[in-house]
């Protein structure tokens, strides 16, 4: 039965949803074979290839769901409008950590066996259920007893999350790392071109394959460890991105803002796009089935936790923006969120840093720094799980908003 004509702003989404939908099925495709053909050789990592096929098929049949019911909406069908809900059962506070726990113990066991065959067939499978699993858990949380509005948009938010939103944020990234790349050669080119060429001479042995990459990095080490680059690296890592990620990660909740019922549903929805960019971002990073497997997989935990709750505090203060003209509401939140990233990008950036530091003559750094920044990491995570839940409880006693026409009309119907 259909209510409504033609939708055209659904046909976009639509062609965005399945155009990148079969992007992703011939990746899989491609991926699958070069896994096979690395199986039976025994050469290159399988395994790996593998994990990321199983990655970008779960995200293709993500997007395949997302496009049917985008699909409903661009047919005018009324069950497109249904109202959608995700709470969270209460046996998920117990079983969801059990699952992941063992099922990170597993993967663990099978990447140290380094056994090639029983990797790429036990790894991908775990990858993506200990990925998804807390990411649903995290999401559960934030829309525990709120609606997030009608079903088709619930999953175009979704889609567009999985999509529209990473490649924007990942061409204006390239952008400006482009920028500072050319400025900084530039710069180096006119007050100091001896080092230019160093550094050249360095990469240009390395892709021949003359020096590896522990030779690169000591080669390098006079320079990793000199503060202007370090401060310009952590201000791209802790300010540039975080800016970046935070006003478009939710893409859909700028475009549905108008049509989105409340600030609560914007929580919702910020949150739902959070979850989309953290599948895309983290079943990507899972692609390794090297003993570091269960550290890599484990750590993502605590990314998508950070990517769900900043994007639900953008969520909520867009809509509070244009629903309410709280502007003062949009920006502490949209700041708040890039100030939590960026800690947290700094942290795991620093921690990063801090782990090579005995490769380029800086040992210390592992010791000084390294556990202090672990930790920090940890207590954000905490904090972001309490603000989850806190603001889920409080957005839950917001007053219900006054049913539109066109719902009232549904109902009757």
């Amino acid at each position: 039965m259909q209510t409504k004509p033609f939708h055209w702003g659904s046909l976009l989404t639509l062609i965005v949803l399945i155009g990148s939908a079969f992007f992703l099925l011939l990746l899989v495709a491609v991926l699958l074979v070069g896994s096979l053909i690395g199986l039976f050789s025994q050469e290159g990592d399988p395994a790996s290839q593998m994990i990321s096929a199983w990655a970008f098929g779960f995200a293709t049949i993500m997007l395949f769901i997302c496009g049917w019911f985008v699909l409903q909406k661009m047919r005018g069908l009324e069950q497109a409008e249904l109202p959608f809900s995700f709470s969270l059962p209460s046996w998920a506070w117990i079983f969801t950590p059990l699952i992941v726990i063992a099922g990170v113990a597993l993967g663990v066991g099978v990447s140290l066996a380094e056994l090639p065959w029983l990797s790429w067939l036990f790894l991908p499978p775990l990858s993506v259920l200990v990925i998804v699993l807390p990411i649903l858990f995290f999401f559960g949380i934030a829309s525990n007893g709120i609606g997030a509005g009608s079903r088709w948009r619930f999953f175009a938010t979704l889609g567009l999350g999985m999509t529209a939103g990473p490649f924007i944020m990942i061409v204006l990234e390239v952008i400006v790392i482009a920028v500072i790349i050319v400025g900084g050669a530039v710069y180096m080119s006119v007050a100091q071109p001896a080092i230019l060429q160093e550094i050249s001479s360095l990469f240009d042995l390395f892709n021949e394959g003359v020096i590896n990459e522990e030779a690169v990095l000591t080669g390098l080490a006079p320079y990793i460890s000199n503060p202007a680059l370090l401060a310009v690296l952590l201000s791209y890592i802790a300010l540039i991105v975080p800016l970046i990620e935070e006003l478009f990660k939710p893409l859909a909740v700028w475009i549905f803002a108008r049509q989105i019922d409340s600030p609560a549903q914007g929580f919702v929805l910020g949150a739902l796009s959070g979850v989309a960019f953290a599948l895309i971002e983290s079943l990507n990073a899972s692609a390794d089935s090297s003993a570091s497997w269960g550290v890599i997989v484990s750590a993502r935990a605590g990314t998508s936790l950070l990517h769900l709750t900043t994007s639900a505090l953008v969520g909520w203060g867009i809509v509070s923006l244009f629903k309410e003209k709280r502007f003062g509401r949009f920006f502490a939140a949209y700041f708040s969120a890039v100030l939590v990233h960026g800690i947290w990008n700094a942290s795991a950036a620093g921690a990063g840093i801090a782990s090579i530091g005995e490769m380029i003559g800086k040992p210390e750094w592992l010791f000084n720094f390294a556990p202090a920044l672990i930790c920090g990491l940890v207590v954000l995570g905490i904090g972001m799980f309490v603000v989850l839940l806190k603001s889920n409880r409080s957005l839950r006693t917001e007053p219900k908003p006054i049913p539109t026409e066109e719902v009232k009309v549904e109902s009757s119907s």
